[in-house]
């Protein structure tokens, strides 16, 4: 069990780092603009997000952008946004696999002294957020939007150790979470070319609780927009997998589309 926890500890900290393409705040698009159309809208973003994990045995682990960067095998994400009077729609998607080898000292029961293992981690994430919103408030220079919807996460988690003693050790853990989420988004002009974006969520279902929080500040071109933000998307689990609360925070930059 000692064995099981240190490599936990260790390997834990090579999960997920996230390129995002994301469009759940919305994209510029004047109140005085909506003519009653479908306004359609997507943006894409690089998030370099840092983790954070708590372990069901207490472990607290912190890995930053640059420290699971390499170990990156896959990265798909998409979302657009849809608008048509005060209604509006959004989806996400968000899928990440990791493929990690490394060599670590092992201790533990019926092992004399550290073995350097060889040791393989693999995890994939997908992570789905859809819903729609209604305007409450609105001008030429702003809207606020309320929102509800759901997100829904598949953690998929194998670990795999080669003690080279004629023995091995293989952990897995899968976790499947559907929850209810309720937020607010919008924006505001700040000057003819820049505006401030936004979106919040918080919910509960399978987790004990989930809950998102981004803004960014962009400027508006002819065709297309440009922004920075900084992001945080969080779960608490219910305790009874190998990771109990995690979640993903960090700044992005990226651009923005409307197409009519």
């Amino acid at each position: 069990m000692n064995t099981t926890l240190k490599l936990q500890r260790a390997l834990t900290a090579l999960l997920i780092t996230g390129i995002s393409v994301f469009a759940l705040a919305p994209a510029h698009a004047a109140a005085a603009e909506d003519d009653g159309d479908w306004q359609v809208s997507g943006k894409v973003y690089l998030w370099a997000s840092d983790t954070s994990v708590s372990t069901t045995q207490g472990q607290e682990i912190e890995a930053e952008f640059e420290d699971v960067i390499d170990d990156l095998e896959l990265a798909f994400m998409g979302s657009l946004g849809a608008r048509k009077g005060r209604w509006s729609w959004f989806g996400d998607i968000l899928f990440v696999a990791i493929d990690a080898r490394d060599t670590l000292p092992v201790n533990g029961p019926g092992i004399a002294g550290p073995v350097d293992a060889d040791v393989k981690y693999e995890q994939d994430v997908l992570v789905l957020t859809a819903g729609g919103g209604y305007t409450i408030a609105e001008s030429d220079s702003y809207r606020f939007d309320v929102a509800a919807g759901v997100r829904h996460l598949d953690l998929q988690t194998d670990i795999g150790v080669d003690l080279g003693i004629g023995s091995g050790i293989d952990v897995s853990d899968s976790s499947k979470v559907l929850d209810a989420i309720v937020g607010v988004k919008g924006y505001a002009d700040l000057s003819d070319r820049w505006y401030l974006s936004y979106y919040a969520d918080i919910g509960a279902g399978e987790s004990d609780l989930t809950w998102q929080a981004l803004v960014d500040f962009n400027y508006e071109f002819s065709k297309f927009d440009v922004g920075i933000g900084y992001r945080i998307l969080r779960w608490q689990a219910d305790g009874e997998g190998l990771i109990d609360d995690f979640g993903f925070s960090g700044p992005y930059a990226g651009m923005a589309f409307n197409f009519k």
